[in-house]
């Protein structure tokens, strides 16, 4: 393969990550209007839904918000029905995040077909493609959490350029 053919098809991989996400952040969009959330709690939720049930220190850690956010987070979860504080009960001095059913049941009907369809897509794709597909992922969660600490620790602070519009007569 040519260097020109490979810096194109780089190109558009990263271009179609970044739409993959886009279009990602509009369906969450409309999902956690339907499930009457904001979008921090979503991800919080989301976090929680791929990790098990884990401490409310650890989601911190996992969302990049302070703990006490993560304790608002938690507080509106628990309102909603979404999530719940539960003792482990390997420690019982430990306090655990869980979604609830109630999430279970009010997600499914959001996501529940999407998953379907893209695992069916995905099972007709050859297994070297999906190992490729886990590298890709893979890849792209070890250069996002690199490259989350180093965007925290520069220093640089800009204020957005704020942009008035002007009248015409």
């Amino acid at each position: 393969m040519s260097r020109e053919k490979k810096q194109a098809l780089t190109a558009e991989v990263i271009h179609l990550a970044r739409a993959h996400e886009a279009a990602n952040e509009a369906f969450d969009e409309v999902a956690r209007e339907k499930l009457g959330i904001n979008r921090t709690d979503l991800r919080c939720l989301n976090i929680v839904e791929n990790q098990g049930p884990l401490t409310a220190g650890r989601l911190a850690e996992l969302s990049g918000l302070t703990t006490a956010a993560v304790t608002s987070v938690l507080d509106r979860l628990e309102r909603a029905g979404y999530a719940r504080r539960v003792r482990d009960s390997e420690d019982r001095r430990q306090v655990l995040v869980e979604i609830t059913p109630l999430l279970g049941e009010r997600a499914t009907p959001i996501w529940g077909p999407l998953g379907e369809e893209a695992r069916a897509v995905l099972m007709r794709m050859p297994e070297e493609k999906l190992e490729s597909l886990i590298e890709f992922y893979r890849l792209g969660i070890e250069l996002n959490e690199k490259h989350i600490d180093r965007v925290r620790h520069l220093d640089v602070e800009w204020t957005p350029i704020v942009h008035t519009a002007t009248r015409r007569p």
